[in-house]
């Protein structure tokens, strides 16, 4: 089980009132999601309102909205905007729990459970929707219901005996249990997690990234299977390829930063360099001064022939972390030269070496 990191911020910045004009989507959009995380939610609604009248196409801004929309008991609001976000994207799986959500404090009971299960099928882990639609079943007078029943799990014996075998490092024998157990229940996801978690230890992640494929295959949105999936693409240098996995996490917890980090860096990667830079700006409106922001929008600008920008970025980050900043000097030598300037091209490089750098990193 890989334990997602948290971080803990403090925003110490005052920042502008959402009714002030802002200049792109970002600004706004962002703007919302640190109000979200203050819980100003009347004020985090009008920077999400702005949003979609910015990029009217975005479902994201709109199943924010629905979100705190849902906080203020608005629950007729909540579902137009949530019945939107399904209608641009089928597969937004926030989109569903709120509109189930919604539906459901509306006292549509069967209804409520209805989207609740389909939400369900593309995430059997969404707890949220387990609850409504537990809650909904009891006030109907209905049986409760799992759709996600019979996992591996519940098979304390293996279980234990995999343990076991994968710490004394046998996989083979670990992968004999799991394959009787996928031979027996072929459309039960946890077989086919459980054998990648074993492929990962024996350092075949081809093999585990077909094993996620096969549990995404079954639910869209299983977060296990897509945060780590997601990290096997990154761990073989195929950042560009998790993008689809980064956006279904970040969706699940819009306020979590790293995964927007790692958003950002897989923006960069796959060559898509104006969508990491929109990311690492917003990341730096949370984190002014954060080296990660600064020198991932540098290399967004560097890769993108935007040579000016990048040294601008680059500057700011050996500025505030200076100790930190050997990768960051060799990157502004970098755009230095391109630039002409072979001067601090050169002197940049070398103090990079000297800081312990090896441009092969690069």
């Amino acid at each position: 089980m890989v334990r997602r990191v948290v971080l803990v911020f403090v925003l110490s910045a005052v920042f502008i009132s959402p009714a002030a004009l802002a200049e792109s989507y970002d600004d706004v959009f962002y703007d919302g999601l640190i109000l979200k995380s203050k819980r100003q939610n009347k004020q985090a609604i009008e920077c999400f309102q702005r949003a979609q009248k910015l990029r009217p196409n975005d479902p994201e801004a709109y199943a924010l909205e629905a979100l705190l929309q849902l906080r203020i008991r608005n629950f007729k609001e909540s579902e137009r905007l949530a019945r939107q976000v399904v209608k641009m994207d089928k597969e937004h799986e926030q989109g569903w729990q709120y509109l189930a959500n919604s539906v459901m404090f509306q006292n549509r009971l069967e209804e409520s459970i209805a989207l609740c299960k389909k939400c369900l099928a593309l995430n059997p882990q969404n707890k949220w929707c387990l609850s409504y639609m537990r809650i909904a079943q009891r006030k109907a007078n209905l049986p409760i219901t799992d759709i996600y029943a019979g996992q591996i799990g519940e098979d304390r014996p293996a279980m234990q005996q995999i343990s076991k075998d994968l710490q004394e490092q046998k996989y083979d024998d670990a992968l004999k249990i799991v394959n009787k157990h996928i031979a027996k229940y072929p459309d039960n996801a946890s077989g086919y997690l459980k054998r990648a978690y074993i492929y990962e230890g024996m350092h075949r992640r081809d093999l585990a990234i077909k094993d996620y494929d096969k549990v995404i295959s079954m639910y869209p949105c299983q977060q296990e299977a897509v945060d780590l999936r997601s990290q096997a693409f990154q761990a073989n240098k195929q950042a560009g390829k998790s993008l689809k996995d980064l956006i279904k996490l970040v969706r699940e917890d819009p306020d979590h930063w790293s995964t927007r980090f790692r958003l950002a860096y897989a923006y960069v990667d796959a060559g898509n360099y104006k969508a990491a830079e929109s990311e690492y700006t917003g990341l730096l409106k949370v984190y002014p001064n954060s080296l990660e922001g600064l020198s991932g929008r540098g290399e967004a600008h560097l890769r993108a022939k935007e040579y000016k920008q990048a040294i601008a970025d680059f500057s700011a980050a050996i500025k505030n972390h200076p100790s930190r900043s050997a990768s960051v000097y060799y990157k502004r030598g970098l755009a230095y030269e391109k630039l002409g300037d072979k001067k601090k091209a050169e002197a940049d490089i070398a103090l990079s070496k000297k800081m312990g750098y090896d441009p092969k990193e690069f």
